[in-house]
Formats: structure tokens, C-alpha cells, sequence
């Protein structure tokens, strides 16, 4: 039977929630923080060598990934805060323990694990399209209940909506930091001005989602999207590209179905048949080289940060 592609996106999205959000990120060309004169315009189509035949890229690596944090490092800089920011409570005679925030579960294996969405059988036949089950988003975890006395350390202010206060009070004969202890835990592991709010540096963050908006509507992606979409037709599935089967309704059950399931092996057969993460990766990675040789020197700045930062934590976790 011919699965009819719905005309319109679903208010609900299932699954592969990061994907989903990387997708939809905005193409940007502008101007950042790292230094005047930085930007993400794409100056023409880059070219590319052969793509190579790839049927997954879990274990590829993106040019732009040594500007980005892995995912040890941020829970490094979580374990690191969590120190920093009890030992300066401990100053104002608090005992505090913060927990960092490091995610349960099974995550990607690596930035490029499901970027081009599902492409293992394994994977189609245990979750369909609603990811691995560690990937799925979780609701936050409560904020712990605190004193006013002790939020106002915390965070700079005693008021419960103000995340991030003025500081400057007078509390056991210190002064507290603007920002509370949580301000300043997060100002000594910013370390530069292409991290001052922690995470990722802007550029290396525009530099991703440029080269992968581009990428998504480059004619040499969109031929293997024709070729994949023929190949779901043979296999009695109407879908225009990989990206659009995202979209489909029946896909928002609360597990996987048959039918999903069923859908998603065919889906990567034919994303393998038409090398399709081979030509995609191949192409977004000839954007992000093309944009990082335009923003050499701010990215340079932007790795020396990042290792100053981890620096930072490693000695706040050695001692």
C-alpha cells in the first residue's frame, strides 16, 4: 500500500529531538562576538572531491568540531562548576552541594551520530523515528528549594524569578559577586570573550548551523534526496526527501509501531542505496571548511579559549 506524505508538519514533534532542533536552525550571516570582521556569509558553492560511500557517519568528524565542545568536555565544565560554585558558598558559611546538570542516559555516540537522522537497521528496527530512548527529551530537573538567605548567595539576589542578581550585598562579612556564586563560578570557566556565557563560541555555533542550512538545499544534496525519494516510491512509501518523513503524523505514538518501524528500515535502505549521508556530509563539510578558512584568526581565539577553559576546570577538579 502507498504511505501518503501529509501535507502539512504536526503541532506534536517525536524523537530525534536534537536533530529536529538542528534542522531547524536558522542560517545565519553576521557579525559575532569573536572579532570584527567575522562572518558566516557563504561566498559561492565550495567544491567537493568524490563523496565517499558512507552509510552512517557516527564516526565521522565534522571540520568544525575541534571549535566545539564534545560532550566530555561540557560534563568536565558541569563538574568543575558544581565544585567552584560549592566552594564559594562555603565562603559565605553555606554548605551547598550543586549537582551538575549531565544528562542520563544513552546520548549520541558523537555529533555526527544520527545528524543525517537514522541510518542503521539496528536503529529503524528498535526505535523507528523516536530516537534512542536516552536521546528523548526529559523534563528539567526542579530547582532545589533554598532559603532566600541562600539563594541570595546563589545567584545575587533573594528573589526566586531573578536568575542571575546584582550582587554586592553584605552576607558574614563578604561581599557577594554579582551574579552569586553561580555568576561566579561561570565568569572563571568563560575564560575569554568567545565563551563569557559558557557553551559553545557563537561563530563555531553560526559556522554549524550555516554549513548545514546550506548543505540542506545544495543541488548536489537534493539529487541524492530525488534519488532516496524514488527509491522509497519503488518500496511504496511518498516522501519527498529524509527530512520531510519526520514529519509524519502517525509517527507521534508514545513508542514505536510496525508500521514506523517498518518505514524507517526502508528509509535506510534507500539512504544507503543512494549514498545519501555520503554526499551530505561530504557536502556540508566543504561549507563549514569554506566559512572556518574565512574566520581563521577568531577561531583560533576560540579553540585557545576552550582549552583555557577546560584548563580551568581540570584545576578546579585536581584540587
Amino acid at each position: 500500500m502507498t504511505h501518503t506524505r501529509p501535507t502539512a508538519a504536526p503541532a506534536a514533534r517525536v524523537a530525534l529531538a536534537g536533530v529536529l532542533a538542528l534542522l531547524a536552525a536558522a542560517c545565519s550571516s553576521t557579525t559575532s562576538e569573536e572579532g570584527k570582521g567575522t562572518s558566516t556569509q557563504v561566498k559561492g558553492v565550495p567544491s567537493v572531491s568524490a563523496p565517499p560511500s558512507i552509510a552512517t557517519a557516527a564516526d565521522q568528524t565534522l571540520p568544525i568540531d575541534p571549535y566545539l565542545l564534545s560532550y566530555e568536555q561540557r560534563d568536565q565544565l558541569e563538574r568543575a562548576e558544581s565544585v567552584l560554585v560549592s566552594r564559594c558558598m562555603a565562603r559565605f558559611g553555606i554548605q551547598y552541594q550543586a549537582a551538575p546538570q549531565i544528562p542520563a542516559g544513552n546520548r549520541p555516540r558523537s555529533r555526527t551520530d544520527r545528524r543525517y537522522l537514522e541510518t542503521t537497521a539496528a536503529g529503524a528496527q528498535a526505535n523507528g523515528y523516536h530516537g534512542a530512548e536516552g536521546d528523548r527529551p526529559t523534563a528539567p530537573p526542579a530547582p532545589p528549594q533554598v532559603s532566600d538567605s541562600t539563594r541570595l548567595v546563589l545567584t545575587g539576589s533573594a528573589a526566586a524569578n531573578v536568575k542571575s542578581g546584582q550582587g554586592g550585598q553584605d552576607y558574614n562579612g563578604a561581599t557577594i559577586p554579582k551574579g552569586g556564586c553561580l555568576g561566579e563560578s561561570k565568569d572563571k570557566l568563560g575564560a575569554g570573550p568567545t565563551n563569557s556565557g559558557g557553551g559553545d563560541a557563537q561563530l563555531a555555533r553560526d559556522i554549524d548551523a550555516t554549513a548545514r542550512e546550506k548543505s540542506k538545499t545544495d543541488e548536489r544534496v537534493l539529487a541524492v534526496f530525488r534519488t532516496w525519494s524514488e527509491c522509497m516510491k519503488a518500496k511504496g512509501y511518498d516522501y519527498a526527501d529524509p527530512i520531510k518523513i519526520l514529519e509524519d503524523p502517525r509517527w507521534t505514538s508514545a513508542a514505536p509501531t510496525d508500521v514506523e518501524r517498518a518505514t524507517a528500515a526502508a528509509d535506510v535502505g534507500c539512504k544507503e542505496q543512494a549514498n545519501v549521508v555520503g554526499v551530505w556530509f561530504t557536502v556540508e563539510a566543504a561549507y563549514e571548511t569554506q566559512l572556518i578558512e574565512q574566520n581563521a584568526p577568531a577561531l583560533a581565539q576560540v579553540r585557545k579559549d576552550n582549552e583555557d577553559r577546560l584548563r580551568t576546570a581540570a584545576q578546579a577538579l585536581a584540587s
